[in-house]
């Protein structure tokens, strides 16, 4: 159901302005930016924590969507359906960095990502912030830089400190301490918002039609931040129940990737050091309040960004999505500052689009990262675009019609492999395997879950027992939609090679990826 809602005067948008003398709706500008792990109850929240005042005041000159999903939870194979509109069965990418396959490669390289489209029509082709390298830089005019000898130190600092915390905690704490004492002394230096949005407004202002992908990592692990931001939190909200990070450590298996990140030279631990007291760790707590700080700083770069396509007199011929590739669990089903587990806080995004002209209103039906795509080439004009597995949500938006679709089919492989089909009202969970994490090295849950999102939103009981029924009925779907999106993969046995890939996986490993 779509409800429409009044347009506040700061923000309003000259409808006329938008559309030719003929009144068709011209769209010069694409702007997409993800805030990588942003989950969705951190916008437009109602818990009294005003962290996203610029996003939330975009939204209300935006559509909004309520329900937005995306399609798994590991980067590369959800930016993937972002610029294809294609799920991770259907273009080929499943897992994430080290992971990806041969075979998962050769698929996607077979699939025609956004920026080739956009740059066939005549649009100039940027991307902005996290270089995702590999396949994902296909079709880009400006591409950032993915040589960095910082990303070789960390990476190579993680490894060692790793092998060396194995032998005795203290060395390999050592060497943590040493590098950051000899490499990242002093806060790092953030760049203040304006400068974020002058670097993406100046991509649209040198050719006529531009598309411009965005991609800022602030909101992902170490969350990232100016201390004040940090501090501010900190003075502003609660954060109830904190643990120390070792407490927490403490409850999985000495060597698993989870627990290494929580202590000293890990990636959660990373950054808390202002806030350490001689005689304590940090605390779950201090993270909590790190990762909001980082949606702040996000919130506050976007807003910069809006305010200067407004200066420039462009924001009435742009296009602007604003979205997560995926959320982040703070602790939910015993999964810390990580983005697995097929979760309401780690599959369901934040997912507004401003369009030029068209009436602010928030629409609460199911509607996936995949339906971005398509809808960007209806309004931009594009007919020459490869099917996807999306659909066009102009129909939707402009004439209140019903999205075509009864259900959300999600997935993971990097850490944990399982699959998710959710409706309205229910959720059901299946593991792939015998259902332990690779990250926890444990299992969060049964094998199968069922929970009743209508009556407990958070997913707190699994109540699978009491309706079997359902479950079947799911899991029959699930199958159904399983084996549709599979034939539409391409197949191929080719080799692919990345000039990049080293640089990549350096980058991924200093993030806290194994």
């Amino acid at each position: 159901m779509s409800t429409g809602r009044s347009i506040p005067g700061s923000w309003s948008t000259n409808i006329y302005s938008a559309f030719d003398y003929c009144g068709q709706l011209m769209i010069d500008n694409v702007i997409v930016v993800v805030l990588d792990a942003l989950r969705a109850d951190r916008v437009k929240s109602d818990d009294g924590r005003d962290l996203t005042p610029y996003l939330d005041e975009l939204a209300s000159d935006s559509v909004f969507f309520s329900q937005a999903y995306s399609t798994t939870t590991a980067t590369d194979p959800a930016v993937t359906s972002l610029q294809t509109g294609r799920h991770p069965l259907s273009h080929g990418v499943r897992n994430h960095g080290t992971h990806v396959t041969s075979e998962e490669k050769a698929a996607v390289e077979a699939v025609e990502a956004a920026p080739e489209v956009f740059k066939r029509n005549g649009f100039a082709t940027s991307k902005i912030g996290r270089p995702l390298g590999r396949w994902h830089k296909r079709g880009f005019d400006e591409y950032p830089n993915v040589s960095s000898t910082h990303w070789h130190r960390r990476a190579f600092e993680k490894r060692m400190s790793k092998l060396l915390y194995n032998v005795h905690p203290s060395i390999g704490d050592t060497i943590s301490g040493v590098y950051n004492k000899i490499f990242e002394s002093g806060e790092t230096d953030y760049a203040e918002p304006e400068e974020a949005a002058d670097e993406i407004v100046e991509t649209l202002e040198d050719d006529d039609r531009a598309y411009s992908f965005v991609h800022w990592m602030d909101t992902h692990t170490p969350y990232s931040a100016p201390k004040g931001y940090v501090e501010e939190c900190l003075d502003r909200y609660e954060y109830g129940d904190s643990r120390s990070l070792e407490a927490v450590a403490s409850e999985y298996p000495e060597e698993s990737i989870t627990a290494n990140s929580l202590r000293s030279g890990g990636v959660v631990y990373e950054g808390s050091e202002p806030w350490i007291e001689t005689e304590s760790d940090p605390e779950t707590g201090l993270i909590d309040a790190r990762y909001d700080a980082a949606v702040r700083y996000s919130d506050a770069k976007l807003g910069a960004l809006v305010s200067e396509l407004r200066s420039r007199g462009l924001y009435d011929s742009t296009m602007i999505v604003a979205l997560s590739d995926h959320g982040e669990s703070l602790g939910e089903h015993g999964i810390y500052y990580e983005h697995h587990g097929l979760y309401e806080c780690t599959v369901r995004i934040p997912l507004l689009l401003h369009v030029p002209g068209q009436q602010p209103t928030e629409i609460n039906q199911l509607v996936s990262i995949m339906d971005v795509l398509p809808t960007m080439y209806d309004y931009a004009g594009i007919d020459d675009a490869p099917p996807t597995d999306g659909q066009s949500l102009r129909p939707v938006i402009e004439d209140g019609e019903s999205v075509d679709r009864t259900e959300i089919l999600a997935g993971e492989a990097n850490a944990q492999r399982r699959r998710a089909i959710l409706t309205d009202n229910w959720k059901y969970i299946r593991a792939l395997d015998d259902g332990t994490c690779r990250y926890c090295d444990r299992q969060h849950a049964a094998r199968e879950e069922l929970y009743n999102l209508e009556e407990d939103p958070e997913e707190n009981r699994n109540v699978i027992e009491e309706n079997r029924d359902i479950a079947t009925d799911l899991s029959a779907r699930m199958e159904d939609r399983v084996e549709e999106l599979t034939q539409n993969r391409s197949e191929s046995d080719g080799e692919i090679t990345y000039d990049d890939e080293e640089e990549m996986m350096d980058r991924l490993e200093a993030l806290g990826y194994r």
